[in-house]
């Protein structure tokens, strides 16, 4: 399969301070990719420039086959238009029902929709993550574990090829984050977009993820399957995963 994005050697340097220090990543299309490694090490500045969000200072981004050209807004704004986003924050606005907020990616379809088309893509989006009946409430009107589902409906919405998940179920009872890596892996397979998670949840991502990429001071220190990061030669990359796995038992 091609990639779907790739990053190559790519620094970012951030109040003078190193972040990413040459980062090396291939994301092959329409799989789950899992994103691991410390708190700090440059895990959601990846995703962030995987967005287009943040501009390397130096090396490569490609999207899609082709380059990322960051100065050329119209050309951004194509590329974008390919991309859902969940932040970590999640970034609901509380002036804006449920589906307005899961509306907003719709914003940039091109050709615009229809009103009544617009109003089915978010009904759509609703029931896949199991909330059909609260598009008029209040965002304040819904639970944590709500509210997170919320965001990974408004980043599915538009139908994206690249999915892009930070810390999606931070925070939440494990029954809740069980549902939530689900909720995710069923987008996915119905999709077959291509899904990055962001997280320090190993067991479930393992339940949904072939390929992990572990981030470690700001550059990728192993990417493979979860079996082959147990078998690694550098201790390192054994030592993070077994202690994951110790962890969860």
């Amino acid at each position: 399969m091609p990639d779907a994005a790739r990053l190559d050697d790519v620094h970012i340097t951030l109040s003078g301070i190193p972040c990413l220090r040459g980062v090396h990543l291939a994301l092959e299309a329409g799989r789950m990719h899992a994103l691991v490694g410390p708190g700090g090490s440059g895990k959601t500045l990846i995703l962030k420039t995987l967005a287009t969000l943040l501009p390397p200072d130096s090396g490569t981004v490609a999207l899609f086959g082709e380059p990322v050209a960051f100065g050329d807004e119209d050309r951004l704004r194509a590329v974008r238009s390919r991309i859902g986003v969940q932040f970590q924050n999640l970034a609901l606005f509380d002036f804006l029902t449920v589906g307005e907020n899961v509306a907003l990616p719709l914003e940039e379809v091109s050709p615009p929709l229809s009103p009544a088309e617009r109003n089915h893509r978010v009904a759509d989006s609703l029931r896949s993550v199991r909330l059909p009946e609260v598009a008029d409430l209040p965002i304040q009107a819904l639970s944590g574990g709500m509210q997170r589902r919320v965001a990974v409906a408004r980043a599915a919405v538009a139908r994206p090829d690249l999915l892009l998940f930070d810390d999606p179920a931070g925070g939440l009872d494990p029954v809740t984050t069980s549902r939530i890596f689900d909720l995710i892996a069923r987008e996915q397979q119905e999709s077959s977009a291509t899904v990055v998670i962001s997280s320090h949840d190993i067991p479930r991502l393992a339940r949904c993820c072939s390929r992990f990429h572990l981030v470690d001071s700001g550059s990728i220190l192993f990417s493979g399957s979860l079996t082959e990061a147990l078998r690694h030669p550098d201790s390192r990359v054994r030592d993070f995963f077994q202690e994951v796995q110790d962890a969860d038992r």
